[in-house]
């Protein structure tokens, strides 16, 4: 009699673990992320980011960016949806771009690509579904931005 109950126990777990494992790899899972603080501005002196990768393959037709004319103290806005940054923007040095989330998935704004922080990161922007966040971007030179929460969302912010 226990060996059943043993056996059964361990079909039901066997199968959590299948669907659980199936989850993550059809993208239907996506771990928890820690509430960031409720600071939305972030600030600092950038400098370029290593090497020029490849700009991002596609540019979704409901992403947008406005950015304001370039000048010192200016602001740019790029709009994430169905998981992606948008085009490429260029901005003048000290301008404030803000990242806004209006995705259903919470995403990141961290200088990178393909998923991967640098190890140098000037900002690494956390940002939860419908949350905005802002970093100002004080030195000319292109900067890759990345989703470390989704490789395939890739972006370059030129500073010039």
């Amino acid at each position: 009699m226990f060996l059943r109950i043993f056996l059964f126990g361990s079909a039901v777990v066997g199968l959590l673990v299948v669907a659980l494992v199936w989850a993550v790899i059809s993208g239907q899972y996506e771990a928890a992320q820690p509430t960031p603080e409720p600071s939305s501005s972030v600030s600092g002196v950038p400098g370029p980011s290593g090497s020029q990768a490849a700009a991002s393959a596609s540019a979704a037709a409901s992403a947008s960016v406005e950015a304001s004319p370039a000048a010192s103290g200016a602001s740019a806005t790029v709009t994430i949806t169905n998981s992606n940054f948008g085009p490429d923007i260029t901005v003048a040095p000290g301008t404030a771009v803000t990242f806004d989330n209006a995705d259903s998935l919470p995403h990141t704004a961290t200088e990178g690509s393909n998923g991967v922080k640098v190890s140098d990161a000037l900002f690494d922007l956390q940002l939860p579904a419908g949350s905005s966040k802002s970093y100002t971007f004080a030195t000319a030179g292109d900067y890759k931005v990345t989703c470390t929460l989704h490789p395939q969302m890739n972006m370059t912010v030129t500073v010039q």
